[in-house]
């Protein structure tokens, strides 16, 4: 049976036992996925501000559900708009609704389950990672993987055809799917269209996937993702933005609520679909917010003259990103140390309960994964907190046992070499809009000049309590660094020691020497709980 409004063709399934079996499966799905470890592990992994310091910090969990909601319910005004005073009140009708809504569900909930720690900043050292694999056979070995949980078409687009000689990458979409057909893989869901949900997951990213998928669900979870995250992120830092008298988004942005925003969104997006039986990537109530995210890009995602980035989001982009490179290549060279079997406690970010428990990770269900799949996975279930806890244990282990034994602490080189990375990927955006402008290319002083009178001009608007935030950032990021090099000297010292006798140890009274932030309880290693 086919019901119809304007543009947009709905086809109902008509098997009303096979429906019912389907839906009693899906919700078991949905269960699954809530108690799953990679979405309780989720709540560990923040969206976009990392200052715990910050009042409702949300996590990846928090936005994983909101958009799970939010598709939900584009779901049900669409059915319910499309549907006849007739068809409405009938099972057929009401059974393919619930199955809709139940898939738009499953797959909001499942379309970050594969986020790494650190967000995107985690997501970029993982693709460097995944850059540097050049052995032939392991590469085929991912691709046959890949083609198992996406499908050929997918990789095919992808350009993993035979005879692939490039460089793999990596994405969180895929990582997400990947994580999802492992929680789905059995016979116990075998009436669920797992393709439906892996094909929904995997076009949330529109790099990954530029093409508008054909499945209306897709499309929904796919525009969902960045509604719910930019309405967010705008609220979180609308207080620290100076409301301009001239600015009209910004005084709408200021006068409404994040509820009256979202409820926009998902009428223009329940019309756009009944109107022309689609939602486009350009669609109206994404493209407001996209034009008002724009403005306030390079306030949000903060960077100072000096090419430190996050200052407001209060994460130390640079230092994140070494250490987690480092936690990565420490378990790539040493794989034993990967647990056969993991109990992590994981320290959610908005409860006060800091012991939750969870088997998060299971080294005999790797089956037949390649090395570089097998650490990214086990990697992937760390939190934020887990991953600089991780680091100063392995830090700790490294100045106490040696070479082998852990890694190197994070250097000031380091650090400064990110952030001139991060100064030259400004002055290439400053070449591009001088450019397009018809100016001259300059010097790169005039360039750094430039730079320069940004951020001023990003200061001007600012609130006083944004300038304090970023500020208390400033000095704690400073800390941290300072930390290092504090862990650098105690190195240099055991090293030094150790040549001197390879029998002596550095004593633990000169551990006690440092500093209080990084002075860690002995917690129950999950190295120690191999089974």
């Amino acid at each position: 049976m086919i019901i119809k409004k304007e543009n947009l063709i709905i086809e109902l399934d008509e098997n009303i036992a096979e429906l019912e079996k389907e839906i009693e499966q899906l919700e078991q799905l949905k269960e699954k996925i809530i108690n799953s470890p990679v979405f309780k592990l989720l709540d560990g992994k923040t969206q976009i501000i990392d200052d715990k310091t910050r009042r409702n910090v949300r996590s990846r969990q928090k936005h994983s559900i909101n958009v799970a909601n939010i598709s939900k319910t584009i779901i049900r005004r669409i059915y319910d708009l499309c549907a006849t005073e007739s068809i409405s009140a009938t099972n057929l009708f009401k059974l393919n609704k619930k199955r809709a809504e139940l898939y738009a569900e499953i797959t909001g909930l499942s379309h970050d389950l594969g986020h790494t720690p650190f967000g995107h900043t985690g997501e970029d050292v993982v693709n460097k990672f995944f850059q540097s694999i050049t052995d032939k056979k392991t590469i085929e070995k991912i691709i046959e993987h890949r083609k198992k949980y996406f499908g050929e078409e997918y990789e095919e687009k992808q350009g993993h055809v035979e005879g692939f000689e490039g460089k793999l990458s990596f994405e969180h979409n895929e990582q997400s799917a990947t994580e999802f057909y492992k929680i789905v893989d059995n016979e116990e869901f075998s009436r669920v269209d797992r393709k439906k949900i892996i094909d929904g997951i995997l076009a949330h990213s529109i790099s990954r996937v530029p093409e508008l998928p054909e499945d209306l669900i897709a499309q929904i979870i796919r525009q969902t993702d960045k509604i719910e995250y930019i309405n967010n992120d705008l609220e979180e830092f609308k207080m620290l933005l100076k409301e301009s008298s001239d600015a009209e988004e910004m005084a709408n942005l200021h006068n409404s609520t994040l509820e009256q925003r979202i409820e926009n969104s998902i009428q223009s997006m329940v019309r756009e679909a009944i109107e022309t039986g689609r939602i486009d990537d350009n669609n109206e109530a994404l493209s407001k917010l996209k034009n008002l995210r724009q403005k306030h890009k390079n306030i949000i995602y903060f960077l100072d003259k000096d090419g430190k980035r996050n200052l407001l989001k209060g994460d130390n982009k640079e230092r994140q990103q070494a250490i987690y490179e480092k936690i990565i290549k420490f378990y790539y060279q040493n794989p034993e140390r990967i647990p056969i079997k993991s109990r992590a406690l994981t320290n959610p970010i908005n409860t006060s309960n800091s012991k939750e428990a969870t088997i998060s990770f299971d080294k005999r269900d790797a089956n037949d994964e390649t090395l570089p799949e097998l650490v990214i996975r086990y990697v992937n279930t760390f939190t934020n907190k887990k991953c600089i806890n991780k680091y100063y244990s392995l830090v700790k282990q490294r100045i106490l046992k040696g070479k082998g034994y852990g890694i190197e602490p994070v250097t000031p080189e380091e650090i400064e070499k990110r952030k001139m990375g991060q100064i030259q990927l400004q002055i290439e955006q400053i070449k591009k809009e001088e450019m397009g402008k018809g100016n001259k290319e300059v010097t790169y002083e005039h360039y750094i000049h430039m730079l320069e009178m940004k951020y001023q001009g990003l200061l001007e608007e600012l609130t006083p309590e944004g300038i304090e935030i970023m500020q208390n950032s400033k000095k704690r990021h400073e800390k941290e660094n300072e930390e290092d090099k504090v862990l650098w000297e105690m190195l240099r010292q055991a090293d030094k020691k150790r040549l001197e006798n390879a029998m002596e140890l550095i004593s633990k009274d000169t551990l006690s020497n440092i500093p209080k932030r990084i002075e860690m309880k002995e917690e129950q290693n999950e190295d120690d709980i191999v089974i």
